[in-house]
Parts: structure tokens; C-alpha cells; sequence
């Protein structure tokens, strides 16, 4: 107590409360580093006295080379699975750069486009127009649908690991 100044009083002068939706945050507690969740989780609790503790970071895990816990994996040995092996890359076109197996080359549109200028009478029936769209976009959805599945194709060996470990249990 050497200028007279109690440890409650230099809490109450180093705080900066703010209200919001009812709810209180000392926000004083916490430096401009701080991540947003800690903060969420002071003014969830509702209680600007009670100081934040700092946690201490979680322990890593025991780290082993991918491809030895892979083959434990795959042969059964390994219960405990700390990561899964990285997806295939993705091919290369012939310009040097990665092709996005997600996104489908364009479906080229075969019919003619429909001239406006044309008087009414010369313009194909609604029914017909539908039809003719329908089937196009048929065959764009299955090609997304390929495309899908030829991305999901690169992770089949996180899949497999995946599916082991569901029917152990």
C-alpha cells in the first residue's frame, strides 16, 4: 500500500466495461492480440469483476512420420489418429497449372441463340424452350456430379481410414 491504493481499487482503475444486449465484458483484461473467442466467452459469462485467466496452449500431440502412422493405420495396429494423409494433388493441364477438379469445362450450348429481332410468330414455343433447357441443364448437373466425385476420388485414402474407424466401434 504505497500510494495508498488497495488492490481492489487498482482493478476498478485499470477496467473498461462495456455493455452489450444486456450482457457485460471488462475489456481492459484482455490485450488487442487477444482472439475474439475469449472475449465471447467473458461476456457470456455476464461477470466484468471476474478476471480471464490465461490458458496455457493444449499439449501437442505425440508426433509420429505420416507415413508410419498411415501404414499402422491401414494395417489395424494404430487406435489413436492424429491427422489424415493429405489429398492427391490435384493434375497439372499442359500450361503448368493445377486444374480444378471441382468446377466442370463448360457445357457448349448447341442450339442456335434466339434472335430477337425476329418478329414474334418466327420465336419456338414456350414448351419447346423449356424442354430443349431442361435437358441441357440435365447435362450440366451430371457433369458437376462428375466433377464431384472425380475431386472426392483424391481423398480415398482419408475415406478409408475414416471408414475403418466408424465400423470398429
Amino acid at each position: 500500500m504505497e500510494d495508498g491504493l488497495s488492490e481492489g481499487s487498482l482493478q476498478k482503475q485499470n477496467t473498461y466495461v462495456i455493455k452489450l444486449f444486456d450482457r457485460s465484458v471488462d475489456l481492459a483484461q484482455f490485450n488487442e492480440n487477444t482472439p475474439l473467442y475469449p472475449i465471447c466467452r467473458a461476456w457470456m459469462r455476464n461477470n466484468p469483476t471476474v478476471r480471464e485467466e490465461p490458458r496455457s496452449p493444449s499439449p501437442l500431440q505425440p508426433s509420429a512420420p505420416e507415413d508410419e502412422e498411415l501404414a499402422e493405420v491401414l494395417n489395424g495396429k494404430s487406435q489413436d489418429i492424429y491427422r489424415l494423409p493429405s489429398p492427391l494433388p490435384c493434375p497439372i493441364n499442359d500450361a503448368g497449372e493445377r486444374v480444378n477438379l471441382r468446377i466442370p469445362s463448360p457445357q457448349p450450348n448447341t442450339e442456335g441463340s434466339l434472335n430477337m429481332s425476329l418478329p414474334p410468330e418466327s420465336f419456338p414455343a414456350t414448351s419447346d424452350l423449356i424442354s430443349s433447357n431442361m435437358k441441357r441443364w440435365k447435362k450440366i448437373r451430371q457433369r458437376w456430379k462428375e466433377a464431384s466425385h472425380r475431386n472426392q476420388l483424391r481423398y480415398s485414402e482419408s475415406m478409408k481410414i475414416l471408414k475403418e474407424m466408424f465400423e470398429r466401434q
